[in-house]
């Protein structure tokens, strides 16, 4: 059984309920980019089904719901993929297979000159790409601080107490512990303008990342794609 945290009315519960903002799914043409139509649209989708009473706000409880039915469905969807014959039943063959496949992939990901083989010439193009990050953090910091502007370490990047991040404006405009749509609709347009840096109207790939992708796989699920 997927046990489930009590989510609070903030933007970081939202998002781990897959509300908050829209996803890469939200290019609807599959042209790779998102438009402010095609964003605020996928979100509002999600806002109507986990509006389960229909009634325009988003109660602890519906988003307590919706939380729970993302975390089931990513568990299906995992067992799933190790349930290769789809007999119901993941045995120890299956599971190791699905070992030995990630095992190879992470190797592919490690292999970054592409030789066929994770030895030091690879770990030294990884050393240059961490002084280079490095580097250009530094460079970003001096700009900063020339333009006198401060930033404290961690600043806008966690919640109060070092609680989880924040994602983006507080859908829960007024406090009252509800959330309207026009309220997660203002909120959602806000974090489409906050990642369109260019302030174009279109997300591409990549576009308000901090960082990018990380080790090959993973970025920001809900940022700018």
């Amino acid at each position: 059984m997927i046990k489930i945290k009590t989510a609070l009315l903030t933007t970081a519960a939202l998002a781990a309920a897959g509300l908050a903002y829209a996803a890469p799914k939200a290019d609807m043409n599959n042209d790779g980019q998102v438009t402010q139509t095609e964003f605020m649209a996928a979100a509002t989708t999600r806002f109507v089904n986990a509006d389960a009473n229909a009634d325009g706000v988003l109660t602890k409880d519906e988003m307590k719901a919706a939380r729970k039915a993302k975390h089931d469905a990513r568990a299906e969807k995992k067992f799933e993929g190790l349930d290769a014959n789809g007999d119901g039943f993941v045995s120890k063959d299956e599971y190791d297979a699905k070992r030995a496949e990630k095992a190879e992939k992470r190797a592919e990901r490690r292999d970054l000159n592409s030789d066929g083989v994770v030895d030091e010439a690879d770990r030294a193009i990884m050393k240059e790409k961490r002084e280079a990050r490095k580097a250009e953090r530094e460079a970003r910091r001096a700009e900063r601080e020339a333009n006198g502007e401060t930033k404290t370490k961690g600043e806008g990047r966690r919640g109060p107490r070092g609680g989880k991040k924040m994602r983006g404006p507080n859908p829960d405009a007024n406090g009252d512990g509800v959330i309207t749509r026009a309220e997660y609709e203002a909120s959602t347009l806000a974090m489409f303008e906050r990642l369109d840096k260019n302030a174009d109207g279109v997300l591409t790939k990549g576009e308000g990342r901090k960082g990018g992708k990380r080790g090959g796989k993973r970025g920001p699920k809900g940022g700018g794609r």
